[in-house]
């Protein structure tokens, strides 16, 4: 018994005596990126940041000039678009801004469209003042006054005949044009009755009514039967050419024996 004693002493004396090393832990990655240091790329993130809430509250005062239509002063934009003030960024940023008009005599802006156009009127005029009679493309109006408007003034317009348009595969417009020829000529009840009488033949007696009539076929129909009737030529057989020439006079269907 003394010797398990003594071998437990000597065993503790051992352990006590050994270096101790420090238990390594899983350092949270969410924990040690709040503890970390600022880099140098920190500054740039956080001006690019900047930027994009400056742009961004710049177009929300582009859209308020749009929608009120007139000039406005800073102090009726900062009733919709809060912290806007003289000497702040968003106010140096539209003074310069291509699509907005800066008065510095009033200190106001206004939205600067594409195309001043403001009522059906107005639209009217400029297309009946467009050289050569040319047409605007409807998509150039999309950032207009008359933008939130533009397919209901359109199809007005189209129904008095002020305007015409072409369109898409939808029936949308696309260009519009002054019509310079309004034709609100009334047809009489008599066109109209022998319009109606008239009856087109079926297809397989077209040709014949159009020969009693005296009328010729369309150009396309004419060329469509000229290539019906046109006859492919014959392959001509190739000759050949026996170049065997010095077994001319020798049966091969024998065994051949040359001669002594």
């Amino acid at each position: 018994m003394s010797d398990l004693f003594a071998q437990q002493k000597e065993f503790r004396k051992r352990v006590a005596t050994q270096p101790v090393v420090a238990q390594r832990r899983m350092v949270n990655p969410s924990t040690a990126m709040s503890y970390r240091r600022p880099t140098e790329e920190e500054p740039e993130a956080a001006q690019v940041h900047k930027d994009a809430t400056l742009l961004t509250r710049v177009y929300q005062v582009i859209d308020f000039l749009v929608k009120s239509q007139r000039p406005c002063t800073a102090s009726e934009i900062r009733m919709h678009i809060p912290d806007f003030y003289d000497d702040g960024p968003e106010f140096q940023h539209l003074a310069n801004n291509a699509k907005v008009i800066y008065n510095s005599q009033d200190n106001t802006f206004a939205y600067k469209p594409e195309f001043d156009i403001r009522t059906p009127e107005d639209l009217v005029e400029y297309l009946k003042n467009i050289p050569d009679r040319g047409g605007l493309e409807v998509k150039k109006l999309n950032d207009s006054y008359l933008a939130d408007k533009l397919s209901k003034v359109i199809a007005d317009l189209r129904e008095r005949k002020l305007i015409l348009a072409t369109t898409d595969k939808d029936n949308r417009p696309r260009c519009i044009f002054y019509n310079h020829w309004p034709l609100d000529d009334q047809v009489d009840e008599e066109m109209k009755t022998s319009w109606i009488r008239l009856v087109v033949p079926d297809e397989s007696e077209l040709a014949i009514e159009m020969k009693r009539a005296d009328l010729k076929p369309t150009q396309i129909e004419k060329n469509e039967e000229e290539k019906s009737e046109v006859k492919k030529p014959k392959k001509t057989q190739r000759k050949t050419k026996i170049t065997n020439t010095h077994l001319v006079g020798i049966d091969l269907t024998k065994d051949y024996a040359p001669e002594s």
